[in-house]
C-alpha cells in the first residue's frame, strides 16, 4: 500500500529582505508564491500543513488561498526557537509518518523531485533525505523528514542552544545527504530549488517567465 504523505510550508519567517511586505503574499504571474507552492507539492501529497508565525497571518493566508478548507494551519507556538519553530509546530500536526518541508517562497517546486526524496526517505528508514551541494551546503527547506524523530531531534537541539535546522542534520546519525548532481539528472537547471528573498530575485523571474 502506497505510504500517505505531508507537505509542510514554512510561511512564519519574518522576510526581512522584502520588508515591509511578507514575502508569501507576494505574487508572481498574478498569483500568491504560496499557492504556486501548494499547487506543486499537492501533486504528490495527500496533506498540506502551512505553518504560521500566528493566527492573525495564518487567517490572512486563508483569505488569499484557494481550497483553503483542505489546508491545515498550524501556528509556531515555541517562544525564542526561531526559524524552527515552524518545523515543530507543522511536523506535531502531520498526520502521516514522512513530511516533505518546503519554503512558500518556493514557486517552481518539482513534484518529480520530491517523490525521489519520499522514496529514499521511507524506502530505508532514515530519519530525514536532504539535498546537499558539491560545497557541503544543505538544502533543508527542500527536504524529507520522518516525523517522530525528526521532532524529537529537533527539540532537543533546541534545548542544546542549536538555531539552524542544518546544525541539527550534520549531528544527527541516521539522515541521508543526497548529492545534488543526482537531483540535476531529473531537473537540470535545479529550479526547483529556487527561492524568493528579494523584489529583484521577484523581478528577475518575471522577465524570464
Amino acid at each position: 500500500m502506497q505510504t500517505k504523505k505531508t507537505a509542510l510550508i514554512l510561511a512564519g519567517g519574518k522576510s526581512q529582505r522584502f520588508y515591509p511586505l511578507d514575502k508569501c503574499f507576494i505574487t508572481l504571474n498574478n498569483k500568491p508564491l504560496i499557492q504556486h507552492a501548494i499547487d506543486r507539492i499537492s501533486r504528490v501529497t495527500e496533506e498540506i500543513i502551512v505553518a504560521a508565525r500566528d493566527e492573525e497571518q495564518g487567517w490572512r493566508i486563508k483569505k488569499i488561498i484557494e481550497n483553503s478548507n483542505k489546508i491545515v494551519f498550524a501556528f509556531d507556538s515555541s517562544e525564542g526557537v526561531g526559524p524552527l519553530a515552524g518545523f515543530i509546530s507543522g511536523l506535531e500536526r502531520a498526520s502521516f509518518s514522512y513530511s516533505i518541508v518546503i519554503g512558500c517562497d518556493m514557486p517552481f517546486v518539482d513534484p518529480t523531485v520530491a517523490k525521489f526524496l519520499f522514496e529514499i526517505a521511507s524506502s530505508a528508514g532514515y530519519d530525514a533525505a536532504v539535498p546537499k551541494w558539491e560545497n557541503g551546503m544543505l538544502e533543508p527547506l527542500h527536504a524529507v523528514y520522518q516525523n517522530a524523530p525528526m521532532r524529537a531531534a529537533i527539540k532537543g537541539g533546541v534545548r542544546k542552544g542549536a538555531g539552524k535546522i542544518s546544525d541539527i542534520l550534520l549531528q544527527h546519525k541516521n539522515v541521508y545527504f543526497l548529492p545534488v548532481a543526482r537531483i540535476r539528472e531529473i531537473d537540470p537547471g535545479l529550479k526547483t530549488f529556487t527561492n524568493i528573498n528579494t523584489t529583484e530575485e521577484l523581478k528577475k523571474i518575471q522577465i524570464l517567465q
